[in-house]
């Protein structure tokens, strides 16, 4: 069981690549005088190596230069020269031989060799840093310098962890191709790989006759190469765990833990808060539903050939509020830790979401031109509503009445950038490849409020309307989504859609004697239907990570003037789905 999570470790560094953004972690890294074989897990910020070594009895650093050699080490390290070209080194500025440094930065998911001066005491050297997924890139017939994801509670042996590994044979005693490095700098097989332990932060050499495949019989696949990275807009992102062990069970466990600061120095995002996580998985009545990401975490055991398939998703509403206090910007941030049941093996993933970036002052001062940035109900929303209440003469109006049957039509509400909201009768989405201002060179899909704008090049078409509305321009609604949207709708006396006007009936043509037109309602009447959409507050009670970012609901009231004496009330549920986040409205018509 010690190397049940280790290609779920591996799976992971091979297929996650680092966060742009980073989650933080401090790694220490123990030193002994003389040469030391390290591997880091963090990129250091800063990274420079003056900065990282400052104050450090820090005599030399190398990182073998694959350009030139598919062997990292097989020589005493007493030999090597700056001048080789099989590494890359880097010497302190007191150093005479300083001008030959080749190594500026250190990288994480790299192993060094570092040599501290033969007098010094032995000492921690602490790297905060962005965390990245491990990952290893193999180079086969030779020796590698990698370090490996074990967990520093209960490491396994050299033999456990290379267990289903077939490329690296553990079994052939002193010709195990299999060293570590002893302070003296010289290299010390081991001989022993079913006693010795491997140390997290340590680098090993390790030959191999071809890369492995995988390091462990349970095999994870993540979803995305960018690791679990929601930005501004992903909702949920997904990967496998399978257990390919023939005939043994595997356990996997999953927790979130919270990153550190990050640096005040280096540009980088201040962190807002963790990152509020949740899980789709299968309840008590076998139905696939969202549930808020324990504080436990998560675990589970596969039986031979089993597969995990995990969706994780981010609670956007369950953001803490956080005010950035520089120009860098806030983003949520967290840590997943991926762990086997015996706590054996150890990997942690970067999760990191953000809010859409705030509109800029110039745009909310209505400074005409494209938006800079984008609103967070952006795009085109679509729903319907049931009503299923109405007043009646008899009552008082706020008296309402359940009827007989429900009714029901659709909604369409577009957000811009600005958070302006505008209820549609009729909406086309295409593919218009007209519009190629940048960064859009080749066309892009568009939002026309009207099919007579949709230019006859365009592809994909799509149109969807509401038979509740008339005819009509969009409608400007006054609120937000995260409250109320109130507007009208104005059916004129002429308009005709209005109930009140027959064309060929004499007494209701709005016609006078001669038939000409009235300039004002004289036989029909003007119709005016206040909407008002309050959306539910957006509570805790649903883990869904839909439910208030892309989807919607509440309370429908429309009251209706000018069909009788005294208004008409009606009143149900909506629900609004987005469907596209394209902010723009192209060819508003009147």
């Amino acid at each position: 069981m010690q190397n049940s999570a280790l290609c779920l470790l591996i799976a992971l560094l091979l297929l996650i690549t680092p966060s742009a953004l980073g989650q933080w972690l401090t790694q220490r890294v123990a030193l002994q005088p003389g040469w030391n074989a390290v591997h880091l897990e963090v990129k250091p910020e800063p990274g420079g190596c003056e900065q990282v070594f400052a104050g450090q009895p820090v005599q030399s650093v190398w990182k073998w230069n694959r350009r030139f050699s598919t062997i990292q080490f097989t020589v005493d390290p007493d030999t090597l020269l700056p001048e080789s070209p099989d590494w890359l080194v880097w010497l302190p500025p007191s150093d005479p031989r300083a001008f030959l440094s080749r190594l500026g930065a250190l990288q994480a998911n790299q192993a060094y060799l570092i040599k501290v001066a033969p007098n010094a005491a032995p000492f921690t050297l602490t790297i905060k840093g962005r965390i990245v997924p491990p990952r290893i890139e193999w180079f086969p017939n030779g020796l590698n310098l990698v370090g490996f994801p074990v967990h520093p509670n209960n490491p396994p042996t050299f033999a456990e962890f290379f267990k289903f590994t077939p490329e690296i044979d553990t079994s052939r005693g002193y010709a195990n191709e299999l060293y570590r490095l002893d302070t003296r700098g010289i290299g010390q097989r081991i001989v022993q790989p079913a006693r010795d332990r491997m140390q997290r932060g340590v680098a090993y050499w390790i030959g191999c006759a071809q890369a492995p495949t995988r390091l462990s019989a349970l095999h994870v696949t993540p979803g995305s190469p960018d690791g679990l990275d929601f930005g501004s807009l992903f909702t949920r992102k997904e990967y496998t765990v399978k257990n390919t062990h023939p005939t043994e069970s595997r356990t996997v466990r999953l927790r979130q833990r919270a990153s550190e600061i990050p640096p005040l120095a280096g540009g980088f995002p201040e962190l807002a808060g963790p990152v509020p996580l949740a899980y789709l998985a299968r309840n008590a009545s076998n139905l696939w539903a969202w549930g808020e990401f324990p504080e436990a975490g998560l675990s589970r055991t596969l039986a031979p050939g089993d597969e995990w398939r995990l969706w994780l998703g981010v609670r956007r509403r369950d953001f803490a509020p956080y005010v950035a206090q520089g120009t860098n910007g806030a983003t949520y941030q967290s840590l997943l830790e991926i762990t086997d049941g015996a706590e054996s093996l150890l990997v942690r993933v970067p999760v990191v979401a953000r809010k859409p970036a705030a509109m800029g002052a110039a745009l909310l001062s209505g400074v005409s031109g494209e938006p800079a940035a984008h609103h967070e109900d952006e795009g085109l929303w679509v729903g319907s509503a049931t009503l299923d209440e109405v007043n009646v003469p008899a009552y008082p109006s706020a008296d309402m009445q359940g009827t007989p049957a429900a009714a029901s039509f659709r909604l369409l509400v577009h957000v811009d950038a600005y958070g302006q909201a505008r209820l549609l009768q009729r909406v086309v989405l295409a593919w218009d490849p007209t519009l190629t201002d940048a960064p859009h060179t080749n066309g892009t899909y568009a939002v026309y409020a009207d099919d007579r704008a949709v230019p006859t090049e365009a592809t994909d078409v799509k149109r969807i309307d509401s038979v509740a509305f008339p005819v009509m321009a969009p409608v400007a609604l006054s609120g937000s989504l995260s409250n109320a949207l109130t507007g009208t709708v104005t059916v004129a006396f002429d308009a005709p859609t209005n109930p009140f006007l027959h064309r060929y009936h004499p007494m209701h043509d709005n016609k006078n004697w001669d038939f000409e037109s009235y300039t004002n309602a004289v036989e029909t009447r003007t119709i005016a239907r206040n909407l008002t959409l309050t959306f539910d507050a957006v509570t805790n009670t649903s883990a869904s990570p839909y439910y208030g970012v892309d989807q919607l609901s509440g309370v429908y009231q429309e009251t209706l003037t000018g069909l009788r004496a005294q208004p008409v009330l009606v009143r149900g549920a909506f629900s609004l789905e987005r469907i596209s986040r394209i902010n723009q409205l192209q060819g508003i018509i009147p």
